[in-house]
């Protein structure tokens, strides 16, 4: 009888063959083997005694990972944009002043995912091929006395790394937070949260870390921590950051639920941290500067321009090329693709039809696949037509 309740047919869903790419553009990167691993691992209940020591490991390697002795630090359930999302609403409310220093797409999103929470967002736009200096962004701090400043570190969609030193500093002088955006850059570049002062700090797991996509580390200053205690607004109750605080024992004293995590991505995670720590920052910071000059040398030793003028100003894991006059990008990419196995990204946002999108990063940081690319670059420069223009 119930047999004729079912009007929806059964669908057809059989195997799909999927070709491995070198994964080599601006994210997400391809998995270390041990992360593969990793996946594979028990599910676990939210409330056993093992899923807290997870946690607890998790914790200590983003301490590390940030550099911060800050006790708030943990991950969100979603990829970067959930991390976006949590550190604005839980630090912003309605009407107050949240000023961003524009250069790229995710300060585009930061700025409409402000003005969805009632938040007066305002926006202070330099080129894109540049990055802010102090007196840039002190004007606008004396300007509009905000909230917060948001500003991103590495910028995926230009290929810049933003200095933050001194940035901090000057934030707290005009009474504001600084959030910064760092899915791209950690682990990859040098980032001191404590040092710098920082007040509130977002990655993601599929880039640099070389994990898969769908958890974002977080971590907030014990001056961010006070004005979330006392905020008169109620963030979104998926990233409430106080109940979340007590789901990950972020004090020692609280083991309690508020939602189901993915034991697979948590193991991941934190296969991804004891990697790097293995390594140790400096060491890995290191290698991304030495490869990704290795790589830009050899880019320009075969003609290609690179976007970013300033050579401070590029960042380690993402770069961004510009191609000779006449070729297609998109032809460009697919080429590579078929023929070399090896997928890059075109640009995003402001850099959309300017360059390639190069992410040289985690476990993908070799000397073997830097070449490897500038040698697919080549030869598709040899075997594709121009257009005409």
């Amino acid at each position: 009888m119930l047999s004729k309740k079912v009007t929806v047919p059964v669908p057809r869903i059989t195997d799909r063959k999927v070709r491995k790419l070198l994964l080599c553009g601006p994210g997400p990167c391809n998995l270390w083997p041990s992360v593969t691993e990793a996946l594979t691992q028990p599910i676990l209940s939210p409330l056993c005694d093992e899923y807290f020591r997870i946690m607890e490991d998790i914790r200590n390697g983003l301490k590390y990972l940030f550099q911060t002795q800050t006790d708030l630090v943990l991950a969100i359930s979603g990829s970067g944009h959930a991390g976006m999302e949590t550190v604005i609403s839980n630090l912003i409310g309605p009407k107050e002043t949240m000023l961003i220093a524009r250069r790229g797409i995710w300060d585009e999103r930061a700025l409409n995912m402000a003005t969805r929470y009632g938040i007066n967002a305002v926006e202070v736009r330099i080129p894109f091929t540049t990055t802010f200096n102090l007196e840039q962004i002190e004007d606008e701090l004396q300007k509009w006395k905000p909230t917060a400043l948001f500003i991103t570190h590495g910028d995926s969609s230009t290929g810049t790394v933003q200095n933050l030193q001194g940035l901090g500093n000057l934030c707290h002088r005009y009474g504001a937070l600084l959030i910064v955006d760092t899915v791209v850059s950690i682990g990859g570049v040098p980032f001191f949260m404590d040092d710098w002062g920082v007040d509130a700090v977002y990655a993601s797991s599929q880039k640099a870390l070389s994990g898969p996509a769908g958890i974002s580390p977080v971590a907030f200053s014990k001056r961010a921590e006070m004005k979330i205690n006392s905020r008169k607004h109620q963030p979104p109750f998926y990233f409430d950051i106080k109940m979340l605080a007590q789901q990950w024992n972020c004090y020692g004293n609280t083991r309690v639920y508020h939602h189901t995590m993915s034991p697979p991505l948590m193991w991941a995670l934190r296969r991804s941290l004891q990697e790097i720590c293995t390594r140790t920052l400096p060491v890995f910071w290191e290698q991304h500067a030495t490869i990704t000059a290795h790589f830009c040398k050899r880019l320009e030793q075969n003609g290609f321009e690179l976007l970013i003028p300033k050579a401070e100003d590029r960042l380690a894991t993402v770069t961004t090329v510009i191609l000779p006059k006449g070729y297609d990008y998109k032809e460009y990419i697919t080429y590579i693709r078929d023929n070399h196995n090896i997928l890059l990204f075109g640009g995003l946002g402001p850099t959309a039809g300017k360059s390639l999108r190069i992410g040289i990063m985690g476990v993908n940081c070799t000397r073997e696949t830097a070449d490897a690319i500038v040698n697919a670059m080549i030869d598709a420069l040899k075997n594709l037509k121009k257009c005409s223009l």
